[in-house]
């Protein structure tokens, strides 16, 4: 079994903003190359979470530090819904089962 370090690390190369099942890809080439790097540096505080052993609100708060860091590019709903998607497999990557409504609020402007 891998351990978290590993999932994430993983994640990396999975994260791509390229088309893939229902998402078409970021449109705009040099903002997929920005964005991936936002993400494998987002992934590399995850990973720093986990060595220092982060519990769930450590987490939460990561999450919720993080999301908004991809507020200052012109994103669709398509590109917002692909992020939201990619913080999920962090999720699962540190056994966090919820965001506490946070990709929620940055999704739709409002929690559940």
């Amino acid at each position: 079994m891998i351990n978290k370090t590993e999932q994430l690390e993983r994640l990396k190369n999975a994260i791509t903003f390229e088309s893939e099942d229902f998402y078409p890809g970021l449109a705009n080439e040099q903002d997929k190359k920005i964005l991936k790097n936002l993400f494998n540096n987002i992934i590399d505080e995850f990973i720093a979470g986990a060595e220092s052993n982060f519990n769930n609100k450590d987490y939460v708060n990561l999450i919720s530090k993080s999301v908004i860091r991809f507020d200052t590019y012109n994103l669709d709903t398509e590109d917002r819904e692909y992020i939201c998607t990619c913080f999920e497999k962090i999720m699962d990557a540190v056994d966090l089962k919820s965001s506490e409504g946070v990709l929620n609020e940055w999704m739709y402007g409002f929690n559940l």
